[in-house]
C-alpha cells in the first residue's frame, strides 16, 4: 500500500523533482501549485503527508495552511526549506517539522519524511496496543491467545 504525498511548490523544476523522488521511493503523489486549492485537495485526497517547499511562496500564503487545521489533523507536515528556521513562520496550532535543504538534498527529504510517517505509525500503534488487555492481568488461557493473536495480526510485538 502506497503513503500519499501532497507537495505544495510553486516553482515547476523542484516541484518535479520531489515528485518523482518520492515516487520513485514508493510514495503516491500529487503536485500543486497553488496553495488556494488546498482545502479542497486535503478534503478529497485525505493524504498522510504533506510537504510545503518554502522557496518561492510568501509567507502569508504559507500561513494559509493555519486555516485548515481541522482537514491536517493526523496528517503530517514538512516544511522544505532554504534557510534556517527563524521563527517567522506560524501555521497556528498545525505542527510541522523543518527539513533544511540548500542545496537541495532529495534523498534528504525523503529520509525525513519517511521518519515523520515512522513516527507516526508508531504512535497509533501504540495507541492500540494501549487498548488490548495487559498480560499481566488474571484472565483464562483463551483470552491471552486471543491477545497475542490480534497483536501479531497488528504488528506488534
Amino acid at each position: 500500500m502506497s503513503v500519499s504525498v501532497v507537495v505544495f511548490s510553486s516553482d515547476a523544476i523542484r516541484g518535479a523533482l520531489f515528485s518523482r523522488v518520492f515516487q520513485e521511493s514508493g510514495f503516491e503523489v500529487m503536485l500543486l501549485k497553488n496553495l488556494h486549492a488546498a482545502e479542497n485537495i486535503l478534503k478529497t485526497k485525505a493524504p498522510e503527508l504533506v510537504v510545503l517547499d518554502e522557496s518561492g511562496y510568501f509567507r502569508n500564503e504559507l500561513e494559509h495552511f493555519s486555516s485548515l487545521r481541522g482537514l491536517l489533523a493526523g496528517v503530517s507536515v514538512l516544511v522544505i526549506a532554504n534557510t534556517p528556521p527563524d521563527g517567522s513562520l506560524s501555521l497556528g496550532n498545525i505542527p510541522f517539522e523543518w527539513c533544511l535543504s540548500h542545496p537541495l538534498d532529495l534523498p534528504l527529504i525523503v529520509t525525513k519524511a519517511k521518519e515523520l510517517l515512522t513516527v507516526k505509525h508508531d504512535n497509533k500503534m501504540e495507541d492500540l496496543k494501549a487498548l488490548l488487555p495487559d498480560s499481566d492481568e488474571s484472565g483464562s488461557s483463551e483470552d491471552d491467545t486471543l491477545s497475542k493473536d490480534l497483536m501479531g495480526f497488528l504488528g506488534i510485538k
